[in-house]
């Protein structure tokens, strides 16, 4: 009883009720709508045979006068059996005809009109289509004919149509079920999905038909979904590796900075231990604040401090400030515009992309360092290049990734997250990143960031 109760309760007996509904609404109508339509000809064929034999009895009236046609009438009551005709006088007496007077009802002129009447030597009523008529001498005039066959045959086409809405209700009945079974079935894939990912099945996916439906979009949808979490959770795997490898050493030069500090007596020893130790914690600071603005960066935290920037200003601005560094390495820094670009953008992050940019430059690449912005396809283009060896594509996608150092012994300093930030900050803007090697006169390494000039959510 209470599994009855949650069936009655359920989408399921939601939906038949509702096809059922729909079925008897739509059924309803028809029925209503043919019925007055057969009913309607039917009247109009009723009613142009009695007003036929009305024109016939006053043509008569009009030729031969009343006795003539007192004796026209006699003769078609004796031959119709049929046909209804009361010629009365002006008080309603009969004169000719087969009913005995005047239906109360009826007023001459009138229209036509269905009325219940006994004829003469009736023992029933029958039901009858007649008009009424007053002739110039007063007496009144009634001619119909017997329409019983016609409501017969209306009511016969109600009851068909009544019997075939009756029968089609367990067919919509079976043809809702079977919509409804065939919905689980798509609903169980997805269903069946999501329980083995909760499970721990994180390659598992929804199996699409191809067919483009609303249960194909939502399976591809939650397809991606899954993709985007399963690299998310290869990116925390990845991330939490290479967070431990990269805090050990820093952790294990504190540890052994503060255990020479705690064995020395040597004031100056001490002082530079401390300081030793300070500059360890402010590694490990940056480290984790710059893993923190990436994660946030890759949420979309951040895009309400937008604010519009003339990148060409802010770009050689960037220049300026590393043109000394660069000429103490012996090389030069350069800013190229081929477009003048204001975009919305977080002033701060750009910035620190940019830089880090550069100081990728400085640190691995080789020759004069160039800083370009040009636009193309619509977006606006910050490029950094030098004249080093670059990466190797299959190399890519693992360098912008955090901790993505492409140095297997870590020997180098740096903690891997200049290329992640750059990513994340494009992203963050709509946009993208590319690493580009060059080849022949072009020879050298650009990274580019591309950033639509469109809206951006």
């Amino acid at each position: 009883m209470a599994a009855a109760r949650r069936w009655a309760r359920s989408s399921h007996a939601r939906f038949i009720g509702l096809i059922l509904l729909l079925e008897l609404l739509f059924g309803g109508l028809l029925l209503l709508s043919v019925t007055r339509l057969v009913e309607n000809r039917i009247n109009q064929s009723d009613s142009i045979v009695a007003a036929s034999l009305r024109d016939d009895l006053l043509a008569v009236a009009d030729d031969q006068g009343v006795p003539g046609l007192s004796r026209v009438i006699a003769k078609r009551i004796a031959g119709r059996s049929d046909e209804l005709i009361l010629l009365a006088d002006a008080d309603g007496r009969a004169i000719a005809g087969n009913l005995e007077r005047w239906p109360p009802t009826i007023a001459a002129p009138s229209r036509w009109t269905k009325i219940d009447l006994y004829r003469v030597g009736g023992d029933r009523p029958g039901r009858f289509g007649v008009v009424a008529e007053r002739l110039s001498g007063g007496e009144r005039l009634l001619a119909g004919h017997l329409i019983e066959g016609s409501a017969q045959f209306t009511r016969t086409v109600e009851d068909a149509l009544l019997t075939a809405l009756l029968m089609a209700l367990p067919l919509a009945a079976a043809g809702a079920w079977f919509v409804v079974y065939m919905i689980d079935r798509r609903i169980a894939g997805v269903t069946a999905t999501a329980q083995g990912v909760r499970a721990g099945d994180f390659g598992r996916r929804v199996v699409l038909d191809g067919s483009g439906d609303s249960f194909d979009q939502l399976g591809g949808t939650i397809n991606a979904m899954l993709d985007r979490i399963e690299a998310l959770m290869s990116e925390m795997r990845l991330l939490t590796d290479s967070m431990a490898h990269d805090l050990r050493s820093p952790l294990t030069r504190l540890r052994t900075r503060v255990d020479r500090a705690a064995l020395s007596d040597d004031r100056e020893a001490l002082q530079g231990a401390i300081e030793g130790i300070g500059r360890e914690a402010d590694q490990l600071l940056a480290m984790l604040g710059t893993t923190l603005e990436i994660s946030r960066a890759e949420a979309g935290i951040g895009r309400e401090r937008f604010v519009d920037a003339d990148l060409p200003v802010m770009l050689a601005d960037l220049v300026e400030l590393y043109a000394p560094v660069a000429e103490d390495t012996g090389r030069e820094i350069s800013l190229q515009v081929e477009a003048g670009t204001h975009l919305p953008v977080h002033r701060e992050l750009l910035g620190q992309a940019v830089s880090n940019l550069i100081d990728n430059a400085l640190k691995y690449g080789t020759g004069g360092i160039k800083v370009r912005l040009s636009e193309h396809q619509g977006d606006a283009v910050i490029a950094v290049s030098d004249q080093g060896p670059g990466i190797a594509p299959d190399r890519q996608q693992e360098a912008l990734r955090r901790f993505g150092r492409l140095d297997p012994a870590r020997s180098t300093s740096g903690a891997g997250l200049g290329l992640s930030l750059v990513s994340a900050v494009a992203q963050l803007h709509g946009g993208r990143v590319a690493l580009i090697n060059g080849e022949g006169e072009t020879a050298g390494f650009s990274v580019e960031m591309r950033l639509p000039k469109g809206e951006r959510g």
